[in-house]
């Protein structure tokens, strides 16, 4: 997971397949290749995978644990990184089971409430995003679920709400925390999410701020191969550039 963070691919992916060829069925392992295989726009690789998670899932009885929280995450995040629905139920139903128990830890329902919010911004969904705010607010780490810098995750579910300045506060604190860590992958998808924001609070001033984050996101996200994100970038750089241009303040 740490070199994931660091954008060093191979070395990730060679340690999670070595700890996989010990424990098959791991689900935290097959997570990391999810999550790391549609990073890259290997979604045929990751798909194999998901689909080997869903099985574990199935075989498995009902239970607050790596089996459901994990394939509720990443099944979440396959959705928004593809826009397909095609996994949202079954990803629904892992964190019911999750969020139903009371024997579910804080691991555990972190987890969940990770892919929930991702859901939520997915489908613009503003109370299912008021409601991961909250639940998320003021637990401790700097990630969510070993998987997204928990402000990004915040500045994410706050512009969902509308709530435009909190976003941006947000990700101020998420620029600030992946540049500081070396998180290369995580301060492009930040610096793409904050450049969104800016744009949709139509504010003069953070025009040219958005069109230098998106510049910084497409420098990273090519330089590391992250695919599915360079097509993000590239639409909205697309989009700015059709926009009319902004009236001088004064």
């Amino acid at each position: 997971t740490l070199y994931h963070f660091l954008g060093e691919w191979d070395r990730a992916r060679e340690l999670a397949s070595r700890h996989l060829a010990v424990e098959p069925n791991a689900a935290p392992l097959l997570k990391e290749l999810v999550w790391l295989e549609y990073e890259l726009g290997e979604s045929e690789q990751g798909e194999a995978y998901l689909k080997r998670m869903q099985e574990v899932m199935r075989r498995t009885p009902p239970r607050p644990g790596p089996e459901y929280a994990d394939t509720s995450l990443v099944s979440h995040f396959t959705s928004r990184i593809t826009g397909s629905t095609e996994y949202l139920e079954i990803a629904g139903q892992a964190a019911r089971v999750v969020l139903s128990s009371p024997l579910a830890n804080p691991f555990w329902i972190e987890i969940v409430r990770t892919g929930l919010a991702l859901k939520a911004v997915d489908t613009k969904d503003s109370a299912l995003a008021q409601e991961q705010y909250i639940a998320l607010t003021g637990l401790p780490g700097k990630t969510r679920g070993a998987f997204i810098c928990a402000d990004r995750l915040m500045g994410l579910l706050s512009k969902t709400m509308g709530n435009l300045d909190q976003a941006a506060a947000h990700f101020e604190d998420a620029l600030a925390f992946c540049h500081k860590e070396g998180f290369r992958p995580e301060l492009a998808w930040t610096c793409h999410d904050y450049a969104d924001t800016l744009v949709q609070r139509n504010d003069p001033r953070g025009h040219a701020q958005a069109i230098s984050l998106l510049d910084e996101a497409w420098l990273i996200s090519s330089e590391l191969g992250m695919r599915p994100l360079m097509e993000w970038v590239a639409a909205r750089q697309d989009r700015m550039a059709s926009l009319p241009p902004t009236p001088p303040a004064y």
